[in-house]
């Protein structure tokens, strides 16, 4: 029976590949061992490959040409991973409002565009340019992060938007693919009957899907099946944050293991998969740099300070990114993993974006994650949206509530959980809001927020 392969051990094998496909980089190393590659053999490659990408940004790219000689920097100046803190940082904003100025090729040699807002942001439009290079490089990593949760033997439906090529289900298809299993691609279409039917009929073993669709394919799906005799061995969600409560609901109502991954198209889609362990994600540092900063200085914050995310690629040809602002907070350890992982770092679990925390109150900031973790304490919630309001010169927040049941003990039995989340019902003890108020919704009727990320509406700023 195949076994699944660590990330670690699949960044290896990529790693030791591109070595070798590297004569300059080969010659320096000399004879040295590629079988096992050391967290300091990883960064001296990462540090070769991010001289290359400066010099490639500089010579090519239009926006780092002139952001560096706006600076004063030269490319020749990062002489160690540590001196890329001396670049300015890359913000979303000035992405989305030239992103030609960022193209290093010919557009006739750009083999996809991705145009898209951010999960989570209601900023503008971004387009992301990738190369045929590129596009490889991306798959060869969902092919590495699927052999963490998945082996050859098993059948994986992808259950994400579908019908575009080179969107993002052909892509991991294809990832699928290169790992050895085998893809079904059902797309979001189907109703949660058809996709219980869909697994019936190809024997799939393990499950792509955003977090909040598979939580209503769940809620839905349970009423006239047994998951647990489906035969699905691991849930692997994306898209949403995924509070511990539902993954225990989600993990009880399919008896499986359930893994999570961390993704951004402005770094190639697949970015970090949780490992064994669940205590956080392992990335593709293959392709990327990470650190972690200050968002209010952009100061690089030491290691296990939490902060906001910055990535850094490191082989992509149609549209590098330096010092690139994510705006998700999370925080970085080079601590030896318990899942094993000794050369990867690990990176927490991102709970929010700094565009989702909002502050009531006292000043206390509330974010949809804290939200999650209490809802999702109820197996039948489907999903929720949350405003916040003025009333009486008081806040006021406002959930509207997607529940499998309905009736007044459940109402009671949901505004029970909000109350207690500690900004909550602090600020309603002290008379700065007011108790929430809850709306039950008919079924269906938040089905379109499945795919965004959650952001607490604030309607005091319209008022």
């Amino acid at each position: 029976m195949a076994e699944r392969i660590s990330l670690q051990e699949s960044l290896n094998k990529i790693i030791t590949q591109r070595i070798k496909e590297t004569p300059e980089y080969r010659k320096r190393i000399a004879k040295k061992s590629l079988e096992k590659l050391t967290r300091r053999d990883l960064e001296d490659f990462q540090l070769f490959q991010l001289r290359n990408t400066l010099h490639y940004a500089y010579d090519k790219s239009l926006f780092y040409r002139e952001l560096f000689s706006k600076k004063g920097i030269e490319p020749s100046e990062v002489q160690s991973l540590a001196d890329l803190a001396k670049l300015p940082l890359t913000d979303p904003k000035e992405l989305a409002e030239n992103p030609l100025r960022f193209v290093c090729v010919p557009l006739g040699d750009v083999t996809r565009v991705i145009t898209f807002t951010s999960s989570g942001t209601t900023g503008p439009q971004k387009r992301i340019f990738f190369s045929e290079k590129d596009i490889e490089v991306m798959t060869d990593f969902m092919g590495a992060g699927m052999s963490v949760v998945a082996t050859s033997d098993d059948v994986v439906q992808i259950m994400l938007p579908k019908g575009m090529v080179l969107g993002q289900s052909d892509l991991l298809a294809q990832g699928v693919k290169k790992m050895g299993a085998t893809p079904v691609v059902t797309g979001i279409e189907p109703t949660p009957e058809e996709q219980i039917q869909a697994i019936k009929r190809h024997g799939s073993t393990v499950l792509f899907c955003e977090t909040l669709r598979l939580n209503r394919i769940t809620v839905e799906a349970r009423k006239n099946h047994d998951l647990t005799k489906l035969g699905v061995k691991v849930l692997f969600l994306t898209s949403n944050y995924l509070s511990d409560s539902m993954r225990a609901n989600l993990q009880s109502a399919w008896n499986c293991e359930v893994f999570t991954h961390y993704g951004l198209t402005e770094m190639g889609l697949g970015v970090a998969v949780e490992c064994s362990a669940h205590n956080g994600y392992h990335f593709n540092e293959a392709d990327l740099l990470a650190e972690i900063i200050d968002p209010e200085t952009g100061e690089v914050l030491p290691e296990g300070e939490e902060g906001e995310l910055v990535f850094t690629t490191l082989t992509r040809e149609a549209m590098p990114l330096i010092r690139y602002r994510t705006h998700d907070i999370s925080r970085l350890s080079s601590k030896p993993c318990t899942c094993g992982i000794t050369a990867l770092k690990r990176l927490d679990k991102v709970t929010r974006r700094l565009e989702s925390v909002v502050r009531i109150g006292d000043g206390d900031e509330i974010y949809p994650a804290m939200f999650d973790e209490a809802l999702y304490t109820i197996p039948d919630i489907v999903g929720y949206e949350v405003s916040v309001s003025k009333d009486g010169g008081k806040d006021k927040l406002t959930f509207q509530v997607e529940i499998a049941r309905t009736g007044a003990a459940v109402e009671e039995l949901v505004r029970e959980v909000i109350l207690k989340v500690p900004p909550v019902q602090k600020n309603v003890k002290t008379g700065k809001m007011t108790i929430p108020e809850i709306q039950l919704v008919t079924p269906g009727s938040l089905q379109k927020s499945t795919r965004a990320k959650k952001l607490i509406k604030d309607m005091r700023q319209e008022a």
